[in-house]
């Protein structure tokens, strides 16, 4: 007989025998779990890339630069630090006041304010001091005071190209322009560095400034709200100077409004008028519609059915050729008239009018072109001569550049290529077809009507060049600002749209003044000298022709216009390797230069006489940024 207690005791043994194995097989498949995630942990430390901020936290990563064509800097990092307190930590806080407030250009109360409040753990003092001051306060050894360092974006050319590069905020990421559409690539180290990749773009800094010199001066001659300028290569869409006014100055982002740090150039539409007529044109050449036996009659107006558009003048009876030469609105309309609304319509979607130009830019505005159901009579008057529709400046020179290249419509440029901190190319961007027009032909038979524009008789005579013996060709626009409400009485945008040289063309440009005051405000008048302004200032640079004759003509041009050798010149706040660079060129010489940096101080100071041989005194360093 089975004792009962015998053998409830041994199955009680048994089950906590196979329990306990249960567990040493749990425990066992948990162990070999917690080794796989430690030995996975370990593969990706080690392989992996870990970001340079992480890897040494005092070291924050610099953001890349931003270069022009030639690598001149626009755009640059530099160190930077935070001065910070721990005021609990602080035994005589007035006496550190004292100390700190020459320093840092700051009152001792203002200091004390931050000082005073022992309770509190941290306080900030001042952001963004140079590293020579935080040297000094070093030097001091002030008891609870804390140096943190801060990278911080500078401008050496300041309002040079300010609504293209855009800005950035507080923590050192882009806010507008390239600094905000490239802020992940400016941001992001390669290859184990603590520096961003860097953006070259196809500005031309000395195109640039011609640009936005010629523009200003109309702009304030003419006493004009606003003034835009694009100068573009034709053949590759790469943009070369793209200038909007008002602008800004990027080191100091909050001392201007919105409406100055936009760049209009892409975001502002507006009817382009005249200018718009040379795509009308190409349109009847494309359908061989074009007509240049037929005279056309204006009385000064057209009118159909009640309808009535006017024209600047009773030009009488003319040739299509005179039409565009005189800008004639009743002749265009007349001309256009043969060709249907659905047809005229394709050939303008074909030229990207209401479609995004696709530039490297945030913010670009699409332009507005009716779809043909809603274009009524007098919208099929009136769009052939560039009313009842709008365009971007940009949307308009890229339309522009399919008659100089063939009819191919190409994205604009804006970035050429993107290379790591020690210089090896990460991409390369290409030019970017984007259409291609069906009858390239058209754009020789139009720049042929456009040269009588600019030849004696025409609209914009004044765009025609008195330095250089080349033709150049373009059109002539002006058109009455709208709102809401309708048409504005006698608020007037002038433009003007060119190509150098006629023949076989390389650069196209456009110049627009908005709502320019006094007598003067057609695109003839004001903005045709602006772009031979432009294009006489830049010829040695952009004409592709012989190399060493080119640059000669080019240090000439930036002589003259900057540099007289018997006056010193203003070249503070350029870098140091931009003033070298001048030195060897205009002023050889023996001078004492110090320091590294941008120019901060100089002797003899600037517009005071000079006589060879040159002797200057040069100090550079980085500004301070209040």
């Amino acid at each position: 007989m089975v004792n009962r207690s015998s053998a409830s005791s041994l199955d009680k043994n048994n089950n906590l025998r196979r329990f306990r194995f249960r567990i040493y097989i749990v425990i066992g498949l948990l162990g070999i779990m917690f080794s796989a995630l430690v030995y996975r942990t370990l593969v990706l430390v080690f392989k992996s890339p870990i970001p340079a901020s992480f890897m040494n936290p005092e070291s924050p990563v610099r953001r890349g630069l931003i270069l022009d064509a030639q690598g001149h800097e626009l755009a640059v990092s530099r160190d930077t630090a935070k001065i910070a307190a721990r005021p609990g930590e602080i035994p005589n806080a007035s006496n550190v006041a004292v100390l700190l407030a020459p320093l840092l250009d700051m009152s001792k109360e203002e200091i004390l304010e931050k000082l005073n409040d022992a309770e509190r753990k941290y306080t900030y003092i001042k952001r963004r001091v140079e590293p020579e001051i935080v040297e000094e306060i070093r030097q001091l050894h002030l008891p609870g005071i804390i140096f943190e360092k801060e990278p911080d974006r500078y401008y050496p050319n300041k309002r040079l190209a300010s609504t293209t590069l855009g800005f950035v905020g507080d923590g050192n990421n882009g806010l507008s322009g390239i600094e905000f559409q490239f802020n992940a690539e400016l941001s992001s180290p390669v290859n184990g560095s603590f520096t961003g990749q860097n953006l070259h773009l196809t500005i031309n800094s000395y195109v640039q400034h011609q640009l936005e010199k010629a523009l200003r001066n109309e702009k304030e001659k003419t006493n004009s709200k606003g003034a835009i300028g694009i100068v573009s290569q034709v053949n590759t869409g790469r943009i070369l100077a793209m200038a909007s006014l008002p602008d800004f100055d990027p080191n100091h982002p909050n001392d201007f409004t919105p409406d100055e740090q936009r760049n209009r150039a892409i975001t502002d539409v507006y009817e382009p008028g005249s200018t718009f007529k040379m795509f009308t044109l190409a349109s009847l050449a494309g359908e061989n519609l074009m007509d240049e036996e037929r005279k056309y009659y204006c009385p000064g107006h057209f009118t159909y059915k009640g309808v009535k558009v006017r024209c600047s003048s009773s030009h009488g009876e003319q040739s299509l050729r005179q039409v565009i030469q005189n800008s004639c609105n009743a002749g265009m309309i007349e001309a256009s008239w043969k060709l249907p609304v659905l047809r005229l319509y394709e050939n303008l979607k074909y030229f990207g009018f209401g479609s995004s130009t696709e530039i490297s830019l945030s913010g670009e505005a699409r332009g507005y072109l009716p779809a043909p159901k809603d274009w009524d009579l007098y919208l099929k008057m009136t769009i052939p001569i560039g009313h009842g529709l709008s365009a971007t400046p940009m949307q308009m020179v890229t339309a522009a550049n399919s008659l100089a290249n063939g009819g191919k419509i190409l994205k604009p440029l804006l970035v050429d290529k993107i290379t790591s901190s020690d210089g090896k190319i990460i991409e390369k961007f290409a030019p970017r077809l984007k259409m291609n027009i069906s009858h390239p032909e058209s754009g020789v038979k139009v720049r042929s009507y456009l040269e009588a524009v600019t030849s004696r008789g025409g609209t914009g005579t004044l765009a025609s060049l008195q330095k250089y013996p080349f033709k150049v060709c373009g059109k002539t626009g002006t058109s009455i600002k709208s709102n809401a409400t309708g048409y504005r009485a006698n608020v007037y945008q002038a433009s003007f749209i060119g190509f150098f040289p006629c023949e076989n063309p390389e650069i196209s440009i456009l110049i627009l003044l908005d709502e320019p005051q006094g007598a003067l405000y057609q695109g003839g008048q004001i903005a045709a000298p602006v772009f031979r302004t432009v294009l006489e200032e830049t010829i040695p640079i952009l004409h592709s022709g012989d190399t060493k004759e080119v640059t000669r003509l080019a240090q000439l041009a930036f002589a003259i216009d900057n540099y007289k050798t018997d006056v010193m010149p203003n070249l503070a706040g350029k870098s140091k390797k931009e003033v070298l660079h001048i030195l060897s060129l205009f002023y050889p010489g023996s001078h004492a230069i110090t320091g590294t940096g941008f120019l901060l101080s100089q002797s003899p100071k600037p517009g005071e006489k000079l006589t060879p041989p040159y002797e200057f005194d040069l100090k550079f360093g980085f500004p301070t940024r209040k």
